[in-house]
């Protein structure tokens, strides 16, 4: 049982990540899944403590909502146990297992007022009118839609339906709150903004929650870690800042953010740095690869300067992005495409410019090349 991200760790190692005294709230174990010949979850390990908010990040047909389905017991894992507050919950039916879910189209019923639809899972739970008149009201006034309990679903806006959605899941008090692309059918500036809103509410009640998302922005913005999902395994779990800088394979730093990535080859190795050859000239890395070795060479724009420095490089300017603070240059070296991020105060070179490029060594990204991107 068990399974290996790539890059050599051991998922069963992974199974508890999480710093001590906290205990593991949530824990996943050797999780697979096939529809057909085809397998969607491939030996899936993860532990969850109390009060995290964790993001499944990936592209579709990776098998993040598929994972967040087994958890949710709307499908069943052909191999693996779910273990919730130490309770297996594998094979219990979705109304015993403790979890709510926020979905996509926020699944609310159009005959209902707003109460009515916060109010129906307490209902199944066979709560007293009393309780459920009492839920209703402190979950309302939770996501501030005290006011509207009377007003009807086809009367709210994206982001009042998202919030009684969020209202509905939060009534019956589960252990675990998941969310599949809950955000993504609100525009960008109102899904901004409930991104903020979301994760303080959560934070403020002290909630355990998995979000579902292929918007790596929201994955980053919402969460304390990230699950970078491929092919139905964990590329990678990591915080935030660790997967952004610092990610563990090839697929991870091209699904998370924008890079430069140059194919090369090693010419020599000491002192814990490796020399490699570009197509485009020489560049020094900080991670020692047997000479000989292919590789892609990737660094992030934030990182490209144009100027001479460690890594220094030579190009032309095929494009150049205004984004209000910073601009993006785009450079065409050889067969490569490097993007330089300059901020609002510099003045970017004219395409068509011959410009030399430079990153510090120490921001240089090395991946096996047979990992492809």
């Amino acid at each position: 049982m068990g399974g290996t991200l790539a890059g050599g760790t051991d998922l069963m190692d992974d199974v508890a990540p999480v710093p001590d005294p906290l205990p593991v709230h949530l824990v996943i174990r050797g999780l697979s899944k096939r529809f057909g010949q085809t397998r969607v979850l491939s030996d899936i390990a993860l532990g969850m403590p109390k009060g995290e908010l964790l993001t499944l990040l990936g592209p579709s047909g990776c098998g993040k909502t598929t994972l967040l389905r087994q958890i949710a017991g709307l499908a069943q894992p052909d191999t693996g146990s779910i273990v919730l507050d130490g309770r297996d919950i594998t094979h219990l039916p979705p109304h015993r297992r403790s979890v709510g879910v926020v979905f996509q189209n926020y699944a609310l019923f159009p005959h209902l007022n707003v109460a009515g639809n916060v109010a129906f899972g307490l209902k199944l739970q066979k709560k007293s009118r009393a309780e459920v008149e009492a839920a209703v009201k402190r979950t309302l006034a939770l996501v501030h839609l005290d006011h509207l309990a009377d007003r009807p679903i086809r009367a709210l806006s994206g982001g009042q339906q998202q919030r009684v959605a969020l209202a509905r899941a939060l009534a019956v008090e589960p252990s675990v709150l998941l969310f599949d692309e809950a955000l993504s059918a609100l525009d960008r500036k109102l899904r901004e903004a409930m991104q903020g809103e979301l994760r303080r509410l959560l934070r403020e009640i002290g909630a355990t929650a998995i979000f579902v998302t292929h918007d790596q922005e929201e994955a980053l913005t919402m969460s304390d870690r990230v699950a970078v999902m491929h092919q139905g395994r964990i590329e990678q779990l990591a915080d935030p800042k660790t997967l952004y800088d610092r990610p563990a394979t090839a697929f991870a730093l091209s699904f998370v953010g924008q890079s430069l990535q140059i194919r090369g080859k090693v010419t020599s190795s000491e002192a814990g740095y490796s020399t490699i050859a570009t197509e485009i000239g020489q560049v020094l890395a900080p991670r020692a690869f047997l000479p000989g070795s292919e590789v892609i060479v990737a660094t992030r724009p934030e990182h490209v300067r144009l100027c001479e420095g460690d890594n220094t490089l030579m190009g032309k300017v095929r494009a150049v992005t205004y984004q209000g603070p910073r601009s993006l240059v785009e450079i065409e070296a050889g067969t490569a495409r490097i993007l330089a991020e300059l901020s609002g105060r510099e003045v970017p070179p004219e395409p068509g410019r011959t410009v030399l490029f430079s990153w510090p060594a120490s921001e240089t990204l090395v991946y096996p090349a047979g990992e492809g991107a």
